[in-house]
């Protein structure tokens, strides 16, 4: 899709440029908030999920909404649990399926259903605990902020230049990532979630799949 290689290309765009005019020390200080912060909320994720199985119904809210997203009877019984052909599911979820089925199937088996509420689960889990997690980093960075960094030279600027590149490439493999599940589960159409034919998108979808947040 030509519009989101070129909206993910201004992003990357736009993070150089801002980067260039921060410099290089403030420019680190995002880059390093942000991964110290994706760091963080994964192993955080476990517990959260913990939490929410003993006091809120968040993984059933999730299973109820897919269920309706793939217009499929929720008391289904055993057949309820597999996908019906031409389910409509995005290419980019049914392949990370798979590849959570061949990873599990040593260790436990589980239906395609609860590969997939567990995988919109996982991205769920790992979403409120980077906002968290963010919040922290940023309240911390507020606290311990001085002044800027005066008179920038050529090299201080295209460091910070290369740093926001950079920067913008982690956002985008996180948002993408975050985005695009959640996205289907709240009935985003399905023609705008082809990230096959996307470059930039499958690539941060792939590099977000790394993180191995779903097993």
């Amino acid at each position: 899709m030509f519009w989101l290689d070129l909206g993910l290309g201004g992003l990357l765009m736009w993070g150089a440029v801002t980067g260039y005019q921060a410099g290089w020390k403030k420019s680190a200080g995002c880059l390093g908030g942000l991964i110290c912060t994706t760091l963080t909320a994964l192993p955080v994720m476990t517990g959260l999920r913990m939490i929410w199985n003993r006091y809120f119904p968040i993984e059933e809210t999730i299973r109820a909404m897919v269920y309706s997203r793939l217009a499929l009877p929720v008391s289904g019984g055993a057949g309820g649990d597999m996908l019906p052909p031409g389910s409509g599911l995005p290419l980019f979820l049914g392949e990370t399926m798979k590849r959570g089925a061949i990873s599990t199937a040593a260790a436990n088996w589980l239906s395609p259903m609860d590969l997939l509420v567990q995988m919109l689960g996982c991205t769920a889990a790992f979403l409120t605990g980077f906002c968290l997690w963010w919040g922290f980093y940023k309240l911390c960075g507020l606290a311990l902020a001085g002044k800027g960094e005066g008179g920038l030279g050529e090299p201080a600027r295209w460091a910070g230049a290369l740093m926001g590149l950079i920067r913008q490439c982690c956002s985008i493999t996180l948002l993408i990532g975050v985005a695009a599940p959640l996205a289907w589960l709240c009935g985003v159409p399905h023609a705008l979630l082809e990230l096959e034919k996307s470059l930039l998108a499958e690539w941060a979808w792939q590099l977000f799949g790394c993180l191995g947040i779903w097993h």
